[in-house]
């Protein structure tokens, strides 16, 4: 009887054993998993950080315009991440992970707005800040998926599926009480092209004009103070100019205010 008691104690040793290393395990690739976001560095007026390649040059320019007209009319934080692969994590986990790594959002009132998307896993997902809650539901976050994002997903078409999901999302903020503003229209690509090639060129002679300026004066008021060129007023202010801007930098460059996230949104 001993013996059998011994038999029974070591199974359940044994059995224990096998569970807690299972949870162990199960443990360390989760936290493997975690360890590989990709955290994009964030640069001011950038939204879009194409990360597995999905969309073209020019829909992610376009795209991106639309975001930053977007936080300059509500101060609404749009960004649209892809990335290669979700690494064994859910979508809502990654999502809401990246959210709020990167803050995306005013942090008054966390007006963040997040469309990741995976290519290997082909799945996307909607999260919506909480201050933005009421505004685009998890009901309207589905739907806008369903109409816009899969339709052209299944197309392969990533440009149309991105775009046209953004839109939507930005007419139904403009259609709000809360945020009044007029709605950004479709932006016409050779349009803006044309448009910023004459702003370009324009700048170029504006420089040029205003280079020759600033030597002359430099050389008139240097030849006043002192020896000549690099005694002069321009150096001078110059380099107060820079003096008052070194200090204290924000986070990486970054545009992305420290908006929360608790989850809400939606995943097709």
């Amino acid at each position: 009887m001993g013996q059998k008691l011994k038999g029974y104690l070591l199974t359940v040793l044994i059995l224990l054993s096998c569970l807690l290393g299972g949870c162990a395990s199960n443990e360390e690739i989760l936290s493997s998993s975690e360890s590989q976001i990709l955290i994009p560095e964030v640069f001011q007026d950038v939204y879009v950080y194409d990360q597995a390649e999905l969309i073209s040059d020019d829909q992610e320019a376009i795209i991106n315009n639309l975001l930053v007209q977007l936080e300059e009319k509500s101060t609404v934080e749009f960004a649209v991440i892809t990335i290669p692969s979700l690494n064994n994590l859910t979508i809502e986990q990654y999502a809401v992970k990246i959210a709020r790594e990167l803050g995306i959002g005013k942090a008054e009132e966390n007006n963040g707005i997040l469309l990741l998307v995976s290519k290997d896993d082909v799945e996307v997902r909607l999260e919506i800040g909480v201050g933005l809650q009421g505004i685009l539901p998890d009901s309207l976050c589905g739907r806008t998926l369903d109409k816009y994002f899969v339709p052209s997903r299944e197309k392969g078409n990533y440009d149309d599926a991105c775009f046209n999901t953004v839109r939507s999302i930005i007419n139904s903020i403009a259609e709000s009480e809360e945020y009044e503003f007029s709605e950004i229209k479709e932006l016409d690509p050779e349009v803006a092209a044309e448009s910023e090639e004459e702003i370009t060129a324009g700048k170029v002679i504006g420089i040029i004009i205003l280079v020759i300026v600033l030597l002359i004066l430099e050389w008139i008021t240097g030849c006043w103070l002192g020896d000549g060129f690099g005694d002069g007023i321009v150096i001078l202010l110059l380099h107060i100019l820079s003096s008052g801007r070194s200090g204290g930098s924000g986070r990486s460059g970054g545009s992305f205010g420290g908006g929360r996230f608790n989850g809400g949104g939606s995943s097709r």
